[in-house]
């Protein structure tokens, strides 16, 4: 699959790192889709360039909010491209967000973006549907200038232990309110593709805080909670067949999300 391809697909684009927005779904909370790839260092800044001008074309066109995206990165040169629809019949017909830049000043400058990121070396390295669980998250309608960074918990549930899994995360969301853990959380479960991960994502300030003062082991040594939280702990284990973890940085410069409008280039 060429980059062009890969970036067409913009509307493929990647998971769980994002805050909440209303959206009718045919079960539980948002949606969302995302690529995530890993960029041939030497391509890197070409590549960023790129995507900055499909933010431009998009601009240029005036492109709705349903059709806006979030980029993340998680090290150097893997970037997490976020998605949100508002249901699965949206992957019916994947590219429709193309044809909003149709007869706009956005269109030349989308396929000048193209052109470019066609000469990028990309790999493909995760692909998934994710549906976030309002149940299993808490204050997740947060404000990404305020919480501009996200810790991604990823593991993989074993067969049959779903109902489990959901009343083991309202009892961790509970916990987490009771101590007075201050960071918003989003979870969430997959709907198509990946290989049946699932994500817990903490948003929070600065690795400073998040690693220091507020570290949420530190908080819970300081409201005598270890025991209560090692229970807690030793149930998720037991429902996961392995886990993962990493960090996330938001990118403003390769995102779009425009504020709501009456009227725009959009509606799906």
């Amino acid at each position: 699959m060429t980059q062009l391809t890969r970036l067409s697909a913009i509307t493929l684009l990647c998971v769980g790192l994002l805050p909440a927005r209303a959206a009718a779904q045919e079960q539980g909370g948002e949606l969302i889709q995302g690529i995530a790839w890993d960029i041939n260092p030497a391509d890197a800044a070409k590549w960023v360039q790129g995507v900055e001008q499909i933010v431009a074309a998009a601009k240029q066109a005036k492109l709705a909010q349903n059709y806006g995206w979030f980029f993340w990165q998680d090290d150097i040169f893997r970037y997490r491209l976020i998605f949100p629809v508002q249901n699965m019949a949206y992957f019916d017909d994947p590219m429709q967000w193309m044809r909003k830049f149709e007869g706009t000043p956005g269109q030349a400058t989308l396929m000048k973006a193209f052109e470019l990121l066609n000469t990028v070396a990309a790999t493909t390295v995760e692909d998934i549907v994710v549906e976030q669980v309002p149940a299993w998250s808490r204050d997740a309608a947060l404000d990404l200038a305020m919480f501009p960074h996200a810790h991604v918990d990823q593991f993989w549930l074993k067969g049959g232990m779903e109902a489990q899994l959901d009343a083991l995360m309202k009892e961790v969301v509970a916990f987490l309110g009771e101590i007075g853990y201050r960071y918003p959380m989003a979870a969430y479960r997959p709907r198509l593709g990946g290989t049946g991960q699932h994500f817990i994502v903490t948003f929070f300030d600065s690795r400073a805080n998040f690693y220091g003062v507020n570290d949420l082991e530190r908080l819970i040594q300081q409201k005598n909670q270890q025991a209560k939280w090692g229970a807690l702990l030793g149930r998720f284990s037991s429902l996961m067949t392995r886990a993962t973890h990493y960090d996330s940085d938001y990118r403003a410069n390769l995102s779009y999300m425009p504020a709501p409008q009456a009227s725009g280039n959009g509606g799906r």
